[in-house]
């Protein structure tokens, strides 16, 4: 047999061996899709409506502080001090003996106000839980988003080098590229922050805070947590196509003055001659329906001059809205007499936020005298929701 023969042969050969072996490879393959296919049909369903999320960007609650560009010491205060308070859970108790829920909307489809005995005995029961041995601590699997907005539209070149590098190590800026960061865009900065945050993030709560704010976060976080377990329980239980509750959680103040004067002048609030009820802005929580509405209708509301005054003038026609009053809430314009149960501590310095960490929560009353800053503290109150606004804040507490 001569070698050109030979190696004819041998091409034929291989050739046959390697379509024999390859058609029996193809065929499993394509049975094996086949398979699968009829498998997965077997029990179809269908995908999910709505938005979808990355699961990496769903959160229980989202803070978001309002932060100027060069408070860059009071962010990193922030960041050393009630960031690193874990939430936890506490004495497997705290839900049942210190959380109210509002009672199934009325016949009218309204929730039915928390009343003057109600915040009352809620405030008791907080205070004699803060004396009981705590026992049982432990950390919940409890997501928590932090962004610091910043407007930086207009801003020179040090300074958003600055915040880019700032971006860089800690990524917590809520960069708001188009507005200019000033007291008179407060309004429209919280705005911004909620339509990017509704767009890019799934929650549950949002807490809008001011960045000289001190939050109790590892107590406000078990509260909240607490809250939204027990009031899915309640809508559970309740008949299909029932109306959930929103939660709109602060320390309210009504019919307060219209400013006519200075750095928060108001030319455009034409509804009545007093402000409406509102949560003080520093610092509040919003349900993901609430945050979702501003954010949809961002386009379409008034830009008061005042966010705070704002937020509640764009929720008032709610019905649905559990609006919680809570002394806890120390968010006034100055700082009330200084108790342990408050949670979030307004007008706090950098030095007074290190104390709160610390444990000691008056030394900001100890620096009142020196600063020029005397005079009485506000009162505390609860809130009447029984009464029109004018007087809504007389029971002292």
């Amino acid at each position: 047999m001569s070698l050109r023969r030979l190696m004819a042969l041998t091409r034929y050969h291989l050739h046959k061996r390697h379509c024999v072996g390859y058609i029996p490879l193809i065929c499993a393959f394509l049975f094996g899709v086949l398979l699968t296919a009829l498998i997965a049909n077997t029990n179809p369903s269908c995908a999910p409506l709505g938005r979808l999320y990355d699961p990496e960007n769903s959160y229980f609650l989202i803070l978001l502080v309002v932060t100027a560009p060069e408070n860059f010491e009071r962010r990193t205060t922030i960041r050393e001090t009630y960031l690193n308070l874990r939430p936890r859970l506490i004495n497997e108790s705290y839900q049942d003996e210190l959380i109210h829920i509002p009672p199934p909307l009325n016949e009218h489809g309204q929730v039915q106000p928390d009343s003057i005995a109600t915040q009352r005995q809620l405030l008791a029961n907080y205070r004699q839980w803060q004396e009981k041995p705590i026992k049982n601590i432990k950390v919940i699997n409890f997501k928590i988003k932090t962004l610091f907005a910043i407007g930086t539209g207009g801003q020179p070149k040090n300074v958003r080098r600055a915040l880019y590098e700032e971006q860089r190590v800690f990524g917590d800026i809520l960069e708001l590229e188009d507005l200019h960061d000033s007291y008179g865009n407060l309004t429209v900065k919280v705005l911004r922050s909620m339509q990017h945050i509704d767009t890019k993030y799934d929650f549950k709560y949002l807490a809008k805070l001011d960045d000289d704010t001190y939050v109790k976060l590892d107590l406000l976080a078990e509260d909240l947590l607490s809250y939204y377990e027990k009031l899915h329980r309640e809508h559970q239980a309740s008949p299909s196509g029932a109306i959930p509750i929103e939660l709109y959680w602060g320390y309210f103040r009504g019919a307060a003055t219209i400013q006519k004067h200075g750095v928060w002048q108001e030319h455009d609030y034409k509804l009545c001659d007093r402000y409406g009820p509102y949560a003080l802005g520093g610092g509040y929580v919003l349900s993901k329906g609430l945050v979702s509405f501003i954010a949809s209708y961002a386009d379409r509301l008034s830009a008061y001059r005042s966010e705070d005054i704002a937020v509640g003038t764009w929720l008032a026609p709610f019905r649905n809205i559990h609006r919680r009053h809570d002394v806890r809430f120390d968010t006034a314009w100055k700082p009330r007499a200084c108790q342990n149960y408050h949670l979030l501590l307004h007008k706090r310095t950098a030095r007074h936020m290190r104390d709160l960490y610390r444990g000691e929560m008056c030394t900001h009353e100890e620096d009142t005298p020196a600063a020029g800053g005397g005079g009485p503290t506000p009162a505390e109150y609860y809130y009447d929701w029984s009464q029109p606004p004018s007087s809504c804040c007389r029971t002292l507490v």
